[in-house]
């Protein structure tokens, strides 16, 4: 009898020290090890100019609760070490924008982190839901972009150029949730025959009815920072409007499109992470001589 009871009491000690365990890492570990995932696109649509050239996504910074100055810092300097030649941005420059204006400090302390961050042929933002909170709100978040060197491109494409004639499209969409996306305008002169990047912060604009889908070759989105906490087997313990169809990793629309739903830098409402970590995603870009599929 001692014996069951001492194996029982074995058991739970050891589901105890691997609870305790996994509490541990998901909420001093996790968060702040920041996940720099590599991937390929081809296409003939992509310029030989455009060959090799590195896009680094990021996307959820939350900044000011949780997302201190050092853990960001840190986040920057690894993001710096993988040498990107683009830079997107998806929005969500604080944490609670509902409830605090950022302050002045916090606010000078972003720009000096973001500023940092290095990409030669440019930088490019859209807004995210919290910074559309009110108009005080954005227009904090532009003026932070702005004096970080970002060029925001919200519902407006441009074309980008590396020391030639030959281009590759980005296009700006505007949140889906607290913005206006306008897709007549955002796409605007943009043609099939050109490789088209969609940047916005919601997902699941992808199943609004007014964006064309054919023109895009690839899309950048943030908001759901992957659920935070994603069991195998189970998902995402939840997921958040607008990110509900699309929550995290690759997504190939009408067979063609190829969605990105990035799990952000930061966290909301816990500071914790489990099967979601910290995200930048940086695609580098090859020149195909006969298209590839999927």
């Amino acid at each position: 009898m001692l014996k069951k009871v001492i194996k029982i009491c074995g058991v739970f000690l050891m589901i105890a020290f691997i609870g305790v365990s996994i509490f541990f890492y998901s909420v001093y570990i996790a968060v702040e090890r920041i996940q720099i995932q590599y991937e390929t696109i081809q296409s003939t649509k992509i310029p030989e100019d455009f060959h090799d050239v590195t896009i680094a996504f990021i996307t959820d910074i939350q900044f000011g609760q949780f997302m201190t100055y050092d853990r960001l810092a840190n986040m920057i300097q690894k993001i710096n070490q993988s040498h990107p030649d683009i830079l997107l941005f998806g929005g969500d420059l604080f944490e609670d924008t509902i409830n605090h204006t950022p302050s002045e400090q916090s606010t000078t302390q972003l720009i000096e982190l973001l500023k940092s961050l290095k990409a030669p042929l440019g930088k490019f933002a859209v807004l995210g839901e919290r910074d559309l909170t009110n108009e005080e709100i954005k227009t904090r978040a532009t003026r932070i972009l702005n004096d970080s060197d970002f060029e925001i491109i919200t519902n407006r494409s441009l074309r980008l150029h590396n020391q030639s004639n030959a281009s590759i499209t980005l296009i700006g969409l505007d949140s889906l949730i607290n913005g206006k996306p306008d897709y007549d305008v955002a796409f605007q002169g943009v043609s099939n025959e050109e490789f088209n990047i969609a940047i916005t912060h919601c997902p699941d604009i992808v199943n609004e009815s007014q964006i064309p889908l054919a023109s895009l070759d690839l899309i950048f989105a943030g908001h759901s920072h992957a659920s935070q906490i994603s069991l195998p087997l189970i998902g995402p313990l939840d997921t958040l409007e607008g990110a509900q169809m699309y929550n995290h990793g690759n997504y190939y629309i009408n067979n063609t499109t190829k969605l990105v739903v990035s799990n952000g830098l930061g966290t909301t409402k816990l500071d914790m992470r489990l099967f979601s970590l910290p995200q930048v995603n940086i695609y580098r870009l090859q020149h195909a001589t006969s298209e590839v599929l999927p």
